[in-house]
């Protein structure tokens, strides 16, 4: 069977006959029930929402070889599950190597537990004769009745709530602290706060996009007080008194726990809030009108006054999940599901420019913040379903835990990836190979979505979500309610990363997540070449592990980088290092880890897949270690200066006028050891039938051939690189005709050039080079997402390949 043979139907697999039975000597499975009690962090009663169908996860995105991974498992199905290492075919089973299996049939379903909020101990059930709320909150698109602080369970104890809905109405319930009374419920009129409108927020999955700075108006910040006296209840909003109410009840706060951003019913956690927050303060005396209007002048820049103060969360943590409270009692206080840090407050002004020096501990104005979504979930909290111990001999590669189902008598599969990386004592290979897995998670939309007939299918960002509405936010599109999507868990399903997953149509195999990684590690193992493979995280949490490879390959859409790993790369070279990279959109976004590595944070902005708008710039600094966020080059971390290309060009790979590569130099990398017979003006790398081309669909070019797409006036305060590093060669160009091409060169600063005179200004949308750099290291790079279709597509590519890795000194193993 050929290495792209795909047949319609997935193969068969009859379920073993005794659960949990190991397939292969010496390797040790354990399976077991969900509810198997295992060391899994805690989380305070909260609603839960349960999954129909198959999810799972495993418990790290790579593993050595000899230690064990577990995986995490929520299904409504019965299942056979098999441990694989995947094959040289990359859009089938076919061949892969199945190290154990199992079937499960009665399975266990594990919910999920979305929505941020403060969790905190509640203030003593004592009789209270006056009381006061203060906080700031910005509104997102919210549904429904959410609320902005409590201590309050509906079935149980209701002290007090503040909450408001999608109107805007506000509501306030002041009670005994015992059961729930109706007519104890107050309300002021509708719009009363102003939301963030969205376009289109209910808009079916397939068709969201990243808002970009368009199809949004924020809402402003308000300031909310209710002064209870005793007698009456009065609420203000922006240091106006809006509303007044008859409450002469003998208030007591009750025993429910203090939440921000939440309220409880039968001791759950509901209500969530989709907001910004600041100063949430709560005092055990009435502010007086002038006390009210001083609060709302301070901009929550200023603490508030001590006397009868029982609570206040100034909120300036900026990180973590601790919110510590600064009054008299340490109402100190746990943010469940994360939340969003580094947002600034009521004062601060967050268009700020794009270019000029900027450092949030300095601005006076910038205040502190914290945004809250009802779909916030960054890890299932999933009780490990089955272990697998690796043999030690396993062969480094991508693995996956491979589930088969039955859906209305179709058979369909799942898959949760993972690497596999050399055993940790054994000697390195040549060549070490890094998996774009930074690019796989930031592009999971739907990690709970249904799964699919057949095997390959173009997904896209996102596959049809599951019923009940579970997260389905990524690092292009926001919440529900429209806030960006900062932060991605890794603790969570991603089967839109799966090995025969398509960005778009499936007869052509456009990929760019796993499977474009396949792309390339399958022809060096095919070709002799032993490689160690490992996922980008991999390098973030030791960049010095590069220095033990001959050569590193990047492949595929090696988008998203974090400042340790690209020092490392930094590093790696100007010792000597050496890169072959076939990947395009290579080094754009700058993210960043929590101190776990269980959240990856990317703040973007002024760039196409942005989560902000430009009027919002000023959040693109990361909460996880205070630096700038956004495009890589704009963050000190241009891929120039290093790999020797830039970002450049994004296109529909169907487009007329996207070619193959043409030869610009006849260099001695064509023809030594291997001769391609290619010379100048030559095309190669086509497929057969003319597509898929493997330029395509994002690529990347020469600092000065983007240069010459730069014909607007330099953005104020920046500037443009415009000259190449010494030393680079170019090899070949990637042919692109943009008076027909569905796509656009995008300048240096992000700017599409549509105008059909300028758009003839080159006729290329990808480079490839060869460099020796004059601080050290050598590097190949082809510049394209879909470059290694270039060796299904033409032997002279892979000759090519051949070549460059001679040159670097890593020769195929001897048959």
């Amino acid at each position: 069977m050929s290495l792209h043979a795909r047949p319609d139907s997935i193969p068969r697999r009859d379920f073993l006959a005794t659960t949990g039975a190991a397939i292969t000597a010496g390797l040790i499975l354990r399976s077991g029930s969900a509810q198997d009690e295992r060391a899994v962090e805690s989380l305070p009663p909260h609603r839960p929402l349960h999954l129909e169908g198959i999810h799972a996860y495993t418990d790290r995105v790579s593993v050595h070889a000899g230690e064990t991974i577990g995986v995490h498992v929520s299904s409504t199905l019965p299942y056979r599950l098999e441990l694989v290492r995947l094959g040289e075919n990359v859009d089938g089973p076919w061949g892969d190597e199945v190290l154990a299996a199992c079937e499960v049939a009665e399975p266990a379903a594990q919910p999920i537990h979305p929505g941020s909020y403060i969790h905190a101990p509640p203030l003593p059930d004592e009789p209270l004769a006056a009381f006061s709320v203060e906080c700031w909150v910005r509104l997102w698109d919210l549904s429904g009745e959410q609320c902005l602080i409590s201590q309050f369970d509906r079935a149980h104890s209701a002290g007090f709530a503040l909450s408001v809905n999608r109107q805007g109405e506000v509501f306030w319930y002041v009670g005994d602290g015992r059961a729930y009374r109706e007519s104890w419920r107050c309300a002021a009129p509708a719009g009363t706060l102003l939301r963030t409108q969205t376009a289109e927020p209910s808009v079916p999955t397939p068709q969201r996009v990243a808002f970009g700075g368009r199809g949004i108006e924020l809402a402003p910040w308000h300031h909310v007080v209710v002064v209870f006296d005793g007698r009456l209840s009065r609420l203000w909003v922006d240091g106006r008194p809006i509303a007044e109410w008859q409450t002469a009840v003998a208030f007591r706060p009750g025993t429910a726990p203090l939440r921000l951003g939440a309220w409880g019913n039968n001791g759950l956690a509901e209500g969530f809030l989709d907001a910004d927050l600041a100063m949430p303060a709560l005092y055990a005396r009435a502010l007086s009108e002038e006390e009210v209007a001083a609060r709302f002048q301070a901009k929550a820049l200023e603490r508030p006054p001590a006397d009868g103060l029982l609570a206040c969360w100034p909120l300036n943590e900026e990180r973590g999940d601790r919110a510590a409270d600064i009054g008299p009692n340490q109402h100190h206080g746990r943010i469940v599901n994360l939340g969003t840090w580094m947002i600034g407050g009521p004062a601060f002004k967050a268009d700020i420019d794009r270019f000029a020096p900027y450092d949030p501990a300095a601005d006076p104005n910038r205040g502190h913040g914290l945004r809250l979504a009802s779909d916030d979930l960054y890890d299932c909290r999933w009780q490990p379903t089955h272990e697998f111990h690796l043999p030690h001999t396993a062969p480094s590669g991508i693995y996956a835990a491979r589930f088969y189902v039955q859906v209305e008598g179709r058979p369909r599969m799942y898959h949760a990836l993972f690497i596999v990386k050399p055993p940790r004592e054994a000697a390195a290979a040549p060549l070490a190979f890094i998996c774009a897995t930074n690019t796989w998670r930031a592009y999971s939309g739907t990690p709970f979505c249904e799964t699919w007939d057949g095997i390959g299918k173009a997904v896209g960002h996102a596959y049809v979500n599951s019923p009940g509405r579970p997260p389905e936010f990524s690092h292009y599109w926001q919440h529900f309610a429209g806030q960006g999507g900062y932060q991605m868990g890794l603790r969570m399903p991603w089967p839109v990363a799966g090995p025969y997953t398509y960005h778009a149509h499936e007869d052509w195999r456009c990929s760019h997540l796993c499977h474009a990684d396949r792309l390339t590690l399958t022809w060096l193992q095919r070709a002799g070449y032993d490689v160690d493979v490992y996922a980008d995280l991999d390098v973030h949490q030791q960049p010095d592990l590069l220095s033990r490879y001959r050569a590193v390959c990047i492949a595929g859409h090696s988008e998203y980088w974090s400042r340790q790993a690209y020092d490392g790369l930094v590093h790696y070279l100007e010792h000597g290092g050496q890169v072959l990279c076939f990947s395009g959109n290579t080094l754009f976004w700058r993210v960043s880890f929590d101190e776990a590595c269980s959240v990856m944070e990317c703040r973007k902005v002024d760039a196409p897949g942005a989560q902000m708008p430009p009027f919002l710039r000023g959040e693109a600094w990361h909460s996880h270690d205070g630096a700038r966020g956004g495009m890589a080059r704009e963050c000190g971390m241009p891929a120039w200066p290093v790999l020797g290309l830039e970002y450049m060009s994004v296109f529909d790979v169907t487009s007329e006028g996207i070619g193959p590569y043409r030869v610009a130099a006849d260099h001695p990398l064509f023809h030594t050891p291997h001769e391609t017979g290619l010379k100048v003006g030559d095309a190669f790398g086509a497929a057969p039938s003319g597509r898929p081309e493997l330029i395509g669909h994002e690529g990347d070019v020469r600092i000065s051939t983007l240069a010459h797409v730069c014909l607007q006036p330099l953005p104020e305060g920046a500037t443009h690189p415009t000259a190449d590093p010494p030393g680079i060669e170019l090899l070949a160009e990637g042919v692109a005709d943009w008076t027909r091409v569905e796509g656009a060169p995008w300048d240096y600063f992000q700017r599409p050039v549509v105008a059909p005179p300028q758009r003839t200004a080159i006729d290329v949308a990808a480079e490839m080079i060869y460099w020796e750099r004059p601080e050290g290291g050598r590097v190949f790079h082809a510049g394209s997402v879909s470059a290694g279709h270039g060796f299904a597509n033409d032997p002279r590519f892979g000759l090519l390949v051949r070549n460059v890795l001679h040159r670097f000194g890593i020769p195929p193993r001897q048959s």
